[in-house]
């Protein structure tokens, strides 16, 4: 989506910054925008190879800025998807269904596994 052409179009002195996904953007193209100076700098938190091999050009620039696909995973975020798993394990213990369910086709199975083991303790 993101390449040479849309690199250049940008305004020079520029920064980009991608938390998206990787592949999105063309890293080469990337960096060969950061190199040239049209392009002030980078931050990015996706790679197309996550994570980044050490020797990946882009992370010899200076004027990148590189996390490896973190940069939104704050103390805040994994308590709510601490507390959105729990939840949903009450959930399913209960016999109800988990709000979230991304495999519902495995749910008979499990609530027929679980009756066994609580038959058996």
């Amino acid at each position: 989506m993101i390449g040479a052409a849309q690199y250049a179009q940008m305004k020079k002195g520029a920064f980009f910054v991608t938390a998206a996904r990787g592949g999105i953007h063309d890293e080469m193209a990337l960096y060969d925008a950061l190199k040239s100076g049209h392009l002030a700098g980078a931050g990015v938190d996706v790679w197309e190879q996550e994570p980044p091999p050490a020797d990946h050009p882009l992370l010899s620039l200076r004027n990148v800025i590189a996390s490896p696909h973190t940069a939104g995973v704050t103390h805040a975020a994994r308590q709510r998807l601490a507390l959105m798993a729990a939840e949903q394990l009450i959930d399913i213990l209960r016999g109800g269904e988990p709000q979230r369910m991304l495999n519902a086709e495995v749910l008979p199975r499990f609530r027929e596994r679980f009756a066994q083991v609580l038959d058996h303790a």
